[in-house]
């Protein structure tokens, strides 16, 4: 990545933003999510809050503690400020010094007694709250972040190759997903993005049966979800692994999964709705016999956080999908006394021809 790229990148995503707040008519826009300020302006810390005027002047607010660090990352002009008092007082500081009559806020990363106390003092300004407003530019990946996106799904799929040999009878899944967790380090990412599944047996059917002291034994299923960050960016995988010979039920829902799966990935095409995806893959389970089985969705974005088009106001199945959004497609079924299946890739929207990024064995279930 070079430092030019960058700042090309950064200018189109503050231009984007611009032209969304036009409807609001905007003099400012308050940016709490750390997602979003690092996206707009590349700085990574997570004590902030970033004001962006209707001109795409950048005020970020932190403290001392990451000035170095600021200096050191952002990308392109912007104006630091290290607050010295309180958020509410640094930022009404800086809304009263741009003059801003009408503000947008982020309404779901603003808690209700910041937002009235940020009302009481600003008396003269109008504030408008809005959800999932730059989240609509960041569910389509340019260039830089469909690379970042490669690499973290390489990093995540090299570490679970390696943990593969620690699953069988007598491990730990803790101690697992704890090897699996410093891999991803040792492999060149920055640790895992959520808490790591490794779930067996009879826990494999809890769809976020997340590591415990579970001794994994013969003849069960292991359920192993992960993903790695790499430079702000995450992976998010599923593969599961039989440990000796399983009961001939397990073996017929892994392969219905797995088709279940491939017909979901075939519909992840431009104009299709996230719906879409989800009716072409449960249909086939239901038809299996297996629909009362599989209770969660079939997918959601990806990017600089796990779970991407999931808020009320950008839902999954009602998104229709365009080129270069990345999603998941993982479809389970989970048999409560006997254990569960879930396949998940990460899918890249590409016209009619849908790439899947995380490309790792699962045409047959793996037995170890």
């Amino acid at each position: 990545m070079t430092d030019s790229l960058l700042l090309t990148l950064t200018q189109a995503r503050i231009k984007k933003v611009l032209e969304l707040m036009k409807q609001y008519n905007a003099d400012a826009f308050l940016i709490f999510n750390q997602a979003n300020y690092r996206y707009l302006t590349n700085f990574t810390g997570e004590e902030a809050q970033l004001i962006l005027t209707n001109k795409g002047d950048r005020y970020l607010l932190s403290d001392s503690r990451f000035s170095g660090q600021i200096q050191a990352q952002a990308s392109g002009e912007l104006t630091a400020i290290m607050k010295q008092t309180g958020d509410v007082n640094e930022i009404s500081r800086v809304l009263k010094k741009l003059a801003v009559k009408r503000l947008i806020v982020e309404g779901e990363f603003v808690s209700a007694s910041e937002f009235s106390n940020l009302k009481e003092a600003n008396p003269g300004c109008q504030f408008i709250l809005v959800e999932e407003l730059i989240e609509q530019i960041r569910n389509v990946k340019d260039e830089l972040e469909v690379k970042a996106l490669q690499k973290a799904i390489s990093i995540s799929i090299e570490s679970f190759k390696q943990i593969l040999p620690m699953i069988r009878p007598g491990a730990v899944e803790r101690e697992i997903a704890a090897k699996l967790d410093y891999l991803f380090k040792l492999n060149g990412g920055d640790g895992p993005s959520f808490e790591t599944i490794i779930a067996s047996g009879v826990r494999s059917s809890w769809a976020h049966g997340v590591a415990s002291d579970k001794v994994i034994k013969q003849g069960e299923l292991v359920v192993c979800d992960f993903g790695s960050f790499y430079n702000g960016y995450t992976a998010d995988i599923t593969r599961t692994v039989a440990v000796g010979e399983v009961d001939a039920e397990l073996e017929k829902i892994y392969q219905i999964v797995h088709e279940a799966q491939r017909r979901g990935i075939e519909a992840t095409v431009v104009g299709n709705t996230g719906a879409d995806v989800d009716k072409a893959a449960r249909n086939y389970i239901v038809e299996q016999g297996y629909g009362e089985y599989f209770g969660h969705g079939i997918g959601h974005g990806i990017g600089l956080e796990i779970h991407e088009l999931c808020m009320p106001a950008l839902p999954f199945k009602k998104q229709k999908l365009v080129n270069n959004m990345a999603i998941t497609v993982e479809p389970g079924i989970y048999l409560p006394e006997k254990g569960g299946v879930r396949i998940e890739d990460d899918i890249l929207i590409n016209e009619q021809t849908p790439v899947t990024m995380s490309f790792f064995q699962k045409d047959e279930l793996i037995h170890l």
